[in-house]
């Protein structure tokens, strides 16, 4: 999917920032080496990297990769140099194992493109190369949940490529599976040229697979992983099922 809308990825994720300060308070406390799973177009790469920190981010897609790519030979060439960019299935990864990490991110909804057997995999995987902590981001589960199930398609964002001036209007239809734990997303992309002519749409398509926070406690445990803390934001506020985000502290 990712291949498809990388551009317009970093178009309606260039606002998303409210995670940075709270990542690069994590990675100060871990002090060493850090890995990135699903990194994509290097959002959080770019900050760590000109903080000082060296960071290996690993993704699927090659367009999204490409991105992070032109996003880091924007940065000194000191930063450039403390990034690794690894083109790789998270489940299947191969890691250097001479340098364990110290925090390992799966950030902002990340873990809910896999389905449990390939969550369990990642966390198995990635055991032997960490020494530290874990933390996953992903959207509160009852929220997700609670989403209208009507299948409607709804206006998302309005966006101007500053690139090609071209308009840019993102929609969106949601699918519900509560039984099955599965929010099915269809994007839609309609590209508006200005000088007038036909619109150009790309059709995106995602599962997201969404887990409570019991689910979540069973699933580390059988992994051999200890959660540690349960945040609902990035200010370090206990979860509730109000809260706007999930976010778990596990131990490695």
């Amino acid at each position: 999917m990712y291949d498809q809308i990388a551009h317009y990825y970093d178009l309606t994720h260039d606002q998303l920032t409210d995670d940075i300060p709270f990542i690069l308070q994590m990675a100060a406390r871990a002090g060493g080496p850090m890995l990135e799973l699903g990194c994509g177009t290097g959002r959080l790469l770019a900050p760590l990297a000109q903080a000082g920190y060296t960071v290996t981010g690993v993704d699927n897609s090659p367009a999204m990769l490409a991105r992070a790519a032109k996003r880091l030979a924007a940065l000194p060439a000191a930063a450039q140099q403390r990034v690794t960019l690894l083109q790789a299935d998270m489940t299947e990864v191969v890691l250097d194992d001479g340098l364990p990490f110290a925090l390992t991110l799966l950030p902002y909804n990340t873990a809910l493109h896999l389905p449990l057997p390939q969550l369990n995999r990642v966390l198995r995987r990635i055991k032997p190369f960490v020494r530290g902590t874990l933390l996953i981001d992903v959207a509160n589960p009852f929220v997700m949940a609670a989403t209208p199930n009507d299948r409607m398609l709804t206006l998302e964002n309005v966006l101007v490529d500053p690139e090609t001036a071209v308009t840019i209007t993102q929609f969106a239809s949601n699918w519900l599976d509560d039984e099955a734990q599965i929010l099915h997303i269809t994007w839609l992309y309609d590209s508006s040229p200005t000088a007038g002519g036909p619109v150009h749409r790309v059709v995106a398509q995602a599962d997201y697979h969404y887990l409570y926070p019991h689910q979540w406690q069973m699933t580390l445990a059988d992994a051999g992983l200890r959660l540690t803390q349960m945040l609902g934001g990035y200010d370090g506020r206990p979860f509730n099922e109000e809260s706007d985000r999930l976010i778990l502290q596990v131990a490695i």
